[in-house]
């Protein structure tokens, strides 16, 4: 019966493509050890080859070696050939089960990398799924998390237990008579899914209803069928918001419902980090709430994530990523300079017509960035934007800071530190966006004129 179960599970998930290599993690214990046993039962129909996985987390001494002895003889016993690897998760503080679980999944990646493997099944069951999103109720998750734990993974991870429940499968084992291992660790009223697994959900069972754990697991399959629905429309919001650091327009995400608007922030912290770890809900509207206060500044310090607003930008972006050191490069000569994000070109005023390919990628109004080459000569300096800086762009009264002028046009901050400007003997003659130098501007009578143009990809970005 259990076999027929986990063959439409398969089947109705589209587990396993046709004559897939499959990696079996096996940790030794009753779920894992009767998933290797239906799969390899099963692998002769299905088409598809197995290899045995196992990770020893080395916590538990001779018993986790124990551990990983018997899933490599119950490998040989099979036939199938079996990777045992240890990855020491030490014990600090941190959160033990979290750490161990991300040890493990790249374990499975580097596994599938190294041995061509097209799938990796985990021995999750339905017992599993109703203990995690009861879990994740408790600790007060959003709709997505209700999804608990998904049959199939983006990364390549299935779950064809996950029908059944624990009771199933140690009758099964029983049944055809094989033996499996029991891990202490289990038992350790420590981690808050023993506690559920061995008090919680036995008393909801006894005094709520007996069919609890299929309801909460049916919740699950609600939750990630309702995620696939609301993906597409979180990735349309997301067109060009970027991977890495993340700028979302707070007037667009105002607009939005609150349930896109959420999905939303929680997907671009994910991108910002490269992960949700240690993110809630609470979290999310944390920044939804600093996405409508006026005024238009402040910053949060997320886990892993600094989350600053600018106007009406948000800027979400990893723990790692740093603003720009100061930095300068000289000009000898015309040419491209910073890594072709600046060119400078001089040129007869007459004979000065630029391709349309060209003008397009120019940010601003031709005259804001034509110099006069009898007053401005090289060498020149390219250099990015200093606390005090000052000039008198062309049109301006008045010599002004440049940061009165970022406020004026509303340059969010995060921009400002790499800000690029071409100076001379000290003094500045050009600015993105502000043009040139009023002293140093070529004017109607001028033939000679030094061309500043911002072009290819930093003239886009400067734009975002």
């Amino acid at each position: 019966m259990l076999q027929q179960l986990v063959a439409g599970t398969l089947s109705r998930f589209h587990m396993l493509p046709p004559d897939a290599r499959v990696g079996v993690a096996d940790s030794g214990g009753a779920d894992s050890v009767c998933l290797l046993h239906l799969l390899h039962r099963l692998a002769p129909d299905l088409g598809i080859s197995l290899h045995v996985l196992h990770l020893d987390h080395c916590l538990r001494g001779e018993e986790s070696c124990a551990d990983a002895q018997f899933v490599a003889g119950t490998a040989g016993d099979l036939g199938l050939p079996c990777t045992v690897e240890q990855r020491l998760v030490a014990e600090d503080g941190g959160n033990l089960e979290e750490d161990a679980r991300h040890a493990r999944h790249d374990f499975f990646h580097r596994m599938m990398q190294a041995h061509g493997l097209q799938r990796v099944a985990t021995g999750h069951t339905l017992s599993d799924q109703a203990e995690t999103v009861l879990f994740r109720i408790l600790r007060g998750s959003g709709p997505g998390g209700l999804a608990g734990i998904l049959p199939v993974t983006a990364e390549g991870l299935v779950r064809p237990l996950i029908e059944a429940g624990r009771d199933e499968v140690r009758q099964w084992l029983q049944s055809e008579g094989i033996h499996w291992r029991e891990d202490s660790s289990n038992l350790d009223a420590r981690f808050a899914r023993n506690r559920i697994r061995h008090e919680l959900l036995p008393e909801m069972l006894r005094h709520v209803h007996p069919g609890a754990a299929q309801a909460l697991a049916r919740l699950a399959s609600i939750a990630g069928e309702e995620e696939d629905y609301w993906r597409p429309l979180v990735a349309t919001e997301l067109a060009g918001a970027g991977e890495g650091p993340v700028v979302l327009e707070t007037g667009s995400l105002g607009f939005l419902h609150p349930a896109l608007a959420r999905r939303v922030v929680r997907e671009a912290l994910r991108r910002a980090a490269g992960s949700l770890r240690g993110v809630s809900l609470e979290h999310v509207e944390a920044v939804l709430a600093l996405a409508r206060q006026q005024p238009g500044r402040g910053r949060l310090a997320l886990p892993g994530i600094t989350v600053q607003r600018s106007f009406n930008w948000l800027r979400l972006a990893g723990a790692g990523d740093l603003p720009p050191a100061d930095w300068q490069i000289s000009l000898s000569g015309p040419g491209p300079a910073g890594a072709g994000a600046v060119r400078l070109e001089v040129t007869e005023k007459q004979t000065l017509s630029l391709p349309e390919p060209e003008r397009s990628d120019s940010l601003y109004n031709e005259v804001s960035h034509r110099l006069d080459a009898r007053v401005v000569s090289f060498p020149l300096l390219l250099r990015n934007w200093r606390a005090g800086d000052s000039y008198q762009p062309l049109g301006r009264l008045r010599p002004v800071k440049l940061k009165e002028m970022f406020h004026e046009a509303r340059v969010p901050s995060w921009k400002r530190a790499g800000w690029p400007m071409v100076v001379w003997k000290d003094r500045i003659v050009w600015s993105r966006k502000f043009g040139v130098a009023a002293w140093a501007a070529a004017g109607a009578e001028c033939r000679s004129v030094l061309c500043v143009r911002e072009v290819g990809e930093a003239a886009a970005a400067s734009e975002r």
